[in-house]
C-alpha cells in the first residue's frame, strides 16, 4: 500500500514499511512481483521499493509494460510525435503554465486532482482545442474526453491529458 501523500517523511515511511513487508517473503525464499499500472520506470512507487531492497541486498528486477500515456495515445487514435517534434511528460503536479509553453506534444499525467486547474490553464494558453483526456486507460472505468470542457466534477487520479505539439 503506497500513499499519494506529497509530504516526503510521510511517503519514506511507506515505502519503508512496504520494503520490510517483502523483505519478509523474500527473507523466507519467496519470489515477490509488483503489478503496476503503465510501466515501471514511469512516475511508478514500485522504483522506491526496488531501490530499497537493492540497497538491502536483494535483487530486483524490472519488466518494462506499456506506459500509461502511450495507451492512452492508442486509445485517442493520436500520435504523440511527428518528425522531429519534442515529447514532454510531466506529472500532474508540474508547474502546468510553464509546461504548456514548451514546444511539441505536453503529456500530463496524474492530473486528476488538480483537473480543472489544468483546464484553464488550457484555456488560457489557447489550447484547449487541442487537447484530450483518457481516465483509467484500459480499466473497465475507462473514460475518453476528446473536450475537455465536457468533464464530470471528478475524475480518477489516472487521469492523462495529452496535448498536441504546439
Amino acid at each position: 500500500s503506497f500513499s499519494m501523500n506529497r509530504d516526503p517523511a510521510v511517503l519514506e515511511q511507506t515505502h519503508q514499511r512496504a520494503a520490510r513487508t517483502v523483505a519478509e517473503f523474500l527473507d523466507r525464499g519467496e519470489d515477490v512481483a509488483m503489478l503496476n499500472l503503465g510501466d515501471v520506470s514511469i512516475y511508478a512507487p514500485c522504483s522506491y521499493l526496488a531501490e530499497l531492497l537493492r540497497g538491502q541486498g536483494y535483487e530486483t528486477v524490472m519488466i518494462a509494460g506499456v506506459p500509461s500515456f502511450c495507451a492512452s495515445a492508442a486509445r485517442l487514435g493520436v500520435s504523440l510525435t511527428e518528425m522531429n517534434q519534442g515529447l514532454h511528460i510531466l506529472p500532474g503536479s508540474a508547474d502546468t503554465e510553464a509546461a504548456l509553453a514548451l514546444p511539441g506534444t505536453k503529456v500530463l499525467m496524474k492530473s486528476g486532482s488538480a483537473i480543472r486547474e489544468t483546464v484553464h490553464a488550457l484555456e488560457r494558453a489557447g489550447l484547449l482545442d487541442r487537447a484530450a483526456l483518457v481516465a483509467d486507460c484500459g480499466l473497465p472505468t475507462e473514460q475518453v474526453y476528446r473536450d475537455l470542457r465536457k468533464l464530470p466534477e471528478s475524475l480518477s487520479y489516472f487521469a492523462t491529458i495529452i496535448v498536441q505539439g504546439a
